[in-house]
């Protein structure tokens, strides 16, 4: 086990979570941000994959709770790809959060609406002090599923 390893496995872990890809669940986190947009609720989640938490209570519907339980699943055999040791993890928190009112149609491309997806991922392992991985990334999707949320296996 590498100490240095788990920075680059939890960004990859939250990269992935955060990603509209269906490899490591049928579930997508963007969905639980666009429900919550949906019933007039801040735009945010966070998953803690060490309490099995999903907060707050809104998000927590049985799509999410698949969801992490996905990424739990997934979490031993991303960690051994990448030298570390799971039970040397202590701390594992997501947050997933957008502003859909910040959301534009790109030019020549009509009803897509284009928006920033960001995760603050805290973590801790073996002891040390508490990290933080900031990532974000740009998505487009068709402003149809604003209201319905996108198409899950």
């Amino acid at each position: 086990m590498k100490y240095k390893n788990y920075k680059s496995a939890i960004h990859n872990f939250s990269h992935s979570f955060m990603s509209i890809d269906y490899t490591k669940s049928g579930r997508l986190a963007v969905n639980v941000i666009i429900n919550l947009y949906k019933i007039g609720k801040e735009n945010k989640a966070t998953f803690d994959f060490i309490k099995n938490e999903i907060k707050p209570k809104e998000a927590e519907t049985e799509e999410s709770k698949q969801l992490l339980k996905d990424y739990l699943n997934w979490l031993p055999e991303h960690f051994k790809k990448h030298d570390c040791d799971l039970t040397k993890l202590e701390k594992l928190e997501v947050t997933i959060w957008t502003d859909f009112n910040r959301a534009f149609i790109p030019f020549r491309m009509n009803k897509t609406k284009q928006f920033e997806l960001y995760t603050l991922t805290k973590w801790k392992a073996d002891g040390r002090n508490e990290q933080i991985i900031k990532i974000s990334q740009t998505e487009l999707i068709n402003e149809y599923y604003l209201n319905t949320g996108i198409p899950e296996l």
